[in-house]
Order: C-alpha cells, then sequence, then structure tokens
C-alpha cells in the first residue's frame, strides 16, 4: 500500500494505512442497546422495564478494574428489558439494557 501524506501543524508525516482497517463499513452501534464496554460486575441497577429515561441518566452502575463505572442512556425512550440484576458478571460487549427510542 502506498504511503499517504499527513499534515499536522505544518509537518508533513507519511503514514500508510493497515489493511484491516479498510474492511467494509459495519454502520454505528444501535443506541437502543447499552452494552458494557468492559468486563465487569453489576453493582447498582437503577431503572426497571417501564421506565421513561433521558440522554445522559446513569442506569446502571459496572465495577471494572476497581472502578464503579456509570453506564449511561444515549437517547430518550423507555426501558423495554434490564438483561443484568445486582451482582451479575458481564462480559465485554454484553447487552445491560435495552431501550425503546421516544416517539
Amino acid at each position: 500500500m502506498d504511503p499517504e501524506s499527513l499534515c499536522i501543524d505544518s509537518a508533513m508525516y507519511e503514514t500508510e494505512i493497515p489493511r484491516n482497517s479498510l474492511r467494509p463499513y459495519q454502520g454505528l452501534p444501535d443506541a437502543r442497546d447499552l452494552k458494557a464496554f468492559i468486563p465487569g460486575t453489576v453493582v447498582d441497577v437503577r431503572v426497571r422495564e417501564g421506565d421513561r429515561v433521558s440522554a445522559g441518566q446513569v442506569l446502571l452502575l459496572l465495577d471494572a478494574m476497581k472502578m464503579h463505572n456509570e453506564v449511561c442512556s444515549a437517547i430518550e425512550g423507555r426501558v423495554a428489558q434490564v438483561l443484568v440484576i445486582k451482582g451479575d458478571r458481564v462480559e465485554k460487549n454484553q447487552i445491560l439494557v435495552r431501550l425503546d427510542a421516544a416517539v
């Protein structure tokens, strides 16, 4: 693959695009499925099925690497399913909560 020129703050750089980055576009993740971004343990679930949520609202806490991480809604909507309970061990990319988008 031929190197590409890149200019940053008037400095020129030569770079190559790795072949694996040229795979077909997979689309954006579905904001209605809240997934674990890291393996961990569910510390607290703050919503129930049927609850209305707003964008940025904390839906649960996930303990990972000795830190409590807030898992927040990216959209406004209603909780369709809560797929975990306090104490559950979860894997990376596991769906934790499913939302129905606000109409």
